[in-house]
């Protein structure tokens, strides 16, 4: 198990020690959670920091993923303000169950006092506490209240007629404000990682870097490996099972603390850790020189992927209102980013041993070639269906029978459907354009208005430049390094089109 709380989280700080009154913090706040008697208590203070996090970065607007900001000081903020206000709830919720029973029960009847009568000293007790936060359950205590009285804000200006960005943009710095000046539950505060659940729990990692000899490189990987993991935790916050779309627009305060996160994490992949490298002297040898190469190559990869899920995945998503589409968007955004970092780990540690099986770390790890092998049958798959759709189109010219179009054309959306859900997320970023363009198309074709043979012409010219685009793509497929030596064996494939084309 890797942990280090001496750490910090972000940029040059990575490499700092806390010293005075943070190492007194950080030592209180470790004495607390020791002694707190919660169940699941790791994953529950995890989340509200997540939250916490997640509450303050979703204020920025370039962590929302807006197509047109170009109006955007008129545009009803009303979701985002619903989303601010169900993380308020969550966080509460969450702050609770860490109280001891005693001071959750006098959180409550205060609450309830406060909205009916609260004397003049009552409430300068309240401030005193909240400024001096001697212990971390004050602190919490204090966060609590005030989270409390925030999310009954969100609840009433959700009732205004006017929720520009003005309403959510106040709110959130008010937000902000309040949660670095807590004591001990400042997410953003220099407290390290914290061994409460910044650890990386996998015998087969721990085992790779009790192997490295210098101290210095084995400290450095540990600090690398902890912020992917972390973020891959992250991702783990994005729930998809719900089919209320408020429930699934929650998730999208996560992706934007994902997006910040993953941009620093980049920033510091591209420029200090090949410093703190340079700086040991390694930067050259074989296995400084590989890790420099990948951190790279991921840093260049997250930023574009990133670029190409706001984009395509998850476009103006809090102004889509049908609850399917948002949902697949999100599965298909935390597929996507789970599988770059857990490639990340995956290739980091194999510099350190060359034999490692991503499936030991990760259960439900896809390896470059099994994707690659994949992707190559599902797109010769997509030909074909369009190839067969062509060829009824044809058929349609001389038989004037347009039923065997239409159930075409509805196997062409179920083969997408299924695409847009196994292979889809292994399209490279450059080639998602293309790909989503004629998704839109299909989509928003009629079969019925298909009726004319000038407007079936238009329809095959469309399937036809697309088919072409798939033989292109797969032929680079196809040339990839992993599958050079692997002939493409059709006999699955073929089984696969024969159960879409029944």
């Amino acid at each position: 198990m890797i942990e280090d709380s001496e750490i910090r989280e972000s940029g040059s700080e990575l490499w700092v020690e806390p010293g005075g009154e943070m190492r007194r913090l950080v030592l209180e706040r470790k004495r607390w959670f020791k002694s707190v008697e919660v169940e699941r208590k790791q994953e529950k203070l995890f989340e509200l920091e997540a939250l916490l996090k997640g509450l303050v970065v979703y204020g920025n607007l370039n962590n929302h993923p807006l197509s047109d900001r170009s109006h955007v000081l008129h545009r009803d903020f009303g979701a985002e303000l619903e989303v601010v206000k169900n993380a308020l709830v969550r966080s509460i919720i969450l702050i609770r169950s860490l109280l001891p029973e005693t001071e959750a029960n006098i959180l409550h009847f205060q609450h309830y006092v406060e909205n009916r009568l609260l004397s003049d000293y009552q409430r300068s007790m309240l401030l005193c506490r909240a400024i001096h936060q001697t212990s971390p359950i004050e602190s919490l205590y204090v966060l609590c209240h005030s989270l409390i009285d925030f999310s009954e804000l969100a609840n009433n200006l959700l009732e205004l007629d006017d929720r520009h960005y003005q309403v959510f943009y106040y709110l959130e710095q008010m937000l902000t404000r309040e949660i670095i000046s807590n004591h001990y539950f400042n997410p953003f505060r220099s407290l390290g990682f914290a061994p409460h659940y910044d650890v990386v729990r996998s015998a087969r990692v721990s085992e790779i870097v009790k192997g490295i000899d210098d101290k210095r490189l084995k400290r450095l990987f540990s600090v690398i490996l902890l912020l992917l993991f972390k973020i891959l935790r992250y991702l783990s916050l994005i729930h998809t099972e719900s089919t209320d779309i408020s429930r699934l627009r929650d998730s999208l305060l996560i992706i934007a603390l994902v997006n910040s996160e993953s941009r620093v994490l980049a920033e510091s992949f591209e420029k200090f850790f090949p410093d703190k490298l340079r700086e040991m002297g390694i930067e050259r040898s074989a296995q400084g020189k590989r890790v420099v190469e990948l951190l790279d190559a991921f840093a260049f990869q997250l930023q574009v992927e990133l670029k190409k899920i706001f984009e395509l995945e998850i476009r103006n998503a809090t102004s889509v209102s049908d609850a399917k589409q948002l949902q697949n968007g999100l599965i298909r955004t935390r597929g996507m980013l789970t599988n770059i970092f857990q490639q990340a780990i995956v290739e980091l540690c194999r510099v350190f041993d060359s034999s490692l099986d991503g499936k030991m770390i990760f259960k439900e790890f896809v390896s470059k070639l099994e994707q690659s092998l994949k992707l190559r049958r599902d797109v010769w798959l997509f030909a074909k269906v369009l190839e067969r759709l062509e060829n009824v189109l044809e058929q349609c010219e001389g038989s004037g029978k347009l039923e065997p179009l239409y159930d075409s054309i509805n196997t062409l959306r179920n083969f997408i459907y299924y695409y847009q859900n196994i292979s889809f997320q292994f399209v490279r970023a450059y080639d998602r354009d293309e790909f989503q363009r004629f998704f839109d198309y299909v989509d928003a074709t009629v079969a019925e208005e298909l009726n004319s043979p000038e407007a079936r012409a238009l329809f095959r010219k469309e399937v036809h430049s697309f088919r072409m685009f798939l033989e292109a793509t797969l032929n680079a497929i196809s040339h990839r390094s992993e599958l050079e030596r692997i002939p493409f064996g059709t006999d699955e494939a073929e089984r696969l089109l024969s159960q879409f084309l029944q």
